[in-house]
């Protein structure tokens, strides 16, 4: 019996120092006694539109799965990542709305190290006077559930100009699994050991009901020679089409160019500017030779639509060499000011239209 005890308090500290968990940045007593508190419902809820951020929410990620480090998260009153929003926009201050997914919403990072932040902090610096960037991505979300979040809360801020992230699996829906591991009791709140254990077992009753196929390619990656051979690279683009192989699946292209026409739309009705980014998988950046024809789809829809695009892959080829990814597709800290500064200047010219615009309302 105290054996056994010890294993499980054994477990408990290690997974308390190596694994992903979300807590409360007010502490409780019962926290401050030593004994965790935790559950990603403080930060993020399943709404019958997807997944939300809490509006008011402050919490921190500890060992973050990517970052491996503490990342503290404030979500304002409109459910966006950051500072609350005046009702108002400053005269002559424009507002930039940016869409997207994970990838832009960095929970993996601090808020200044963000692409969204570096971005508000040099085109500030270029054009000498505030600029006001609002962080409306959000985990687990496709260009759909992203038009969603825009007409429930980001046409309330009143920008000036959106921004949308496009990334390679946006035309998919949100990938679940969260969603189906359910509430958790407070067993599961206050010990890592049964929630992890329940987590795995819910995890693996949902492969088998899924089919794992949808994940073989994380295993391909290290079996086909996608680096040098072209013919390698479009079979693990195949195997990886419930994730960012749907790019190179013609049939998903039909649900962005929907999305893309739900923003032109508001675009018009609503009177701001659109541009649109375009993000790079691992494996592109890495092959020899890049097989960039999703981005040139996704920018022909763009200009179809009337929207600028950044392609940010031949970014990511010049500095292949440095530490740039966690993982498949989320940049580092270094990599976000690399592409913050180039999202600055590609917005630069929109933006002193906006603020010209918004000078002219005083």
């Amino acid at each position: 019996m105290l054996v056994s005890l010890g294993l499980v308090l054994g477990g408990e500290l290690y997974l308390r120092r190596t694994q992903s968990y979300v807590v409360s940045q007010k502490e409780s007593l019962i926290q401050r006694l030593g004994i965790i508190d935790q559950n990603p419902g403080l930060l993020v809820r399943t709404t019958p539109r997807g997944k939300r951020l809490i509006p008011g929410a402050k919490v921190i990620v500890k060992n973050h799965r990517l970052a491996g480090v503490d990342i503290p998260i404030e979500i304002n009153s409109l459910g966006f990542r950051g500072k609350e929003i005046a009702p108002e926009k400053a005269p002559g201050v424009p507002r930039i709305l940016m869409l997207g997914d994970s990838i832009t919403w960095g929970d993996y990072l601090r808020d200044e190290d963000t692409y969204v932040r570096r971005t508000e902090v040099d085109l500030a610096r270029a054009l000498g006077h505030p600029v006001e960037v609002i962080n409306g991505g959000e985990g687990d979300t496709g260009s759909e559930e992203q038009m969603d979040i825009l007409e429930e809360s980001g046409l309330r801020v009143k920008p000036d100009v959106v921004v949308l992230g496009f990334y390679l699996n946006d035309s998919r829906p949100p990938w679940g699994f969260s969603g189906e591991v359910g509430g958790r009791g407070w067993i599961r709140r206050h010990s890592l050991v049964a929630d992890k254990f329940y987590e795995k077992l819910v995890l693996w009753r949902w492969i088998r009901q899924q089919g794992g196929s949808r994940f073989a390619w994380i295993e391909a990656q290290n079996r086909l020679d996608w680096k040098h051979d072209q013919r390698a690279f479009l079979e693990l683009a195949h195997l990886a089409d419930f994730d960012w192989g749907a790019a190179w699946d013609d049939a998903s292209w039909h649900t962005i160019d929907e999305q893309l026409t739900r923003l032109e739309n508001h675009a018009r009705h609503d009177g701001f500017r659109v541009a649109t980014l375009t993000f790079p998988v691992k494996f592109q950046v890495q092959a020899t030779t890049a097989d960039d024809s999703p981005q040139k789809t996704f920018a022909a829809l763009s200009q179809k639509h009337g929207f600028p695009n950044l392609d940010l892959l031949p970014l990511f080829r010049t500095h292949a060499s440095e530490d740039i990814l966690f993982d498949q597709c989320h940049p580092t800290a270094l990599m976000n000011g690399i592409i913050g500064a180039a999202v600055s200047d590609f917005l630069i010219d929109d933006v002193k239209r906006a603020s010209g615009s918004t000078a002219n309302k005083r």
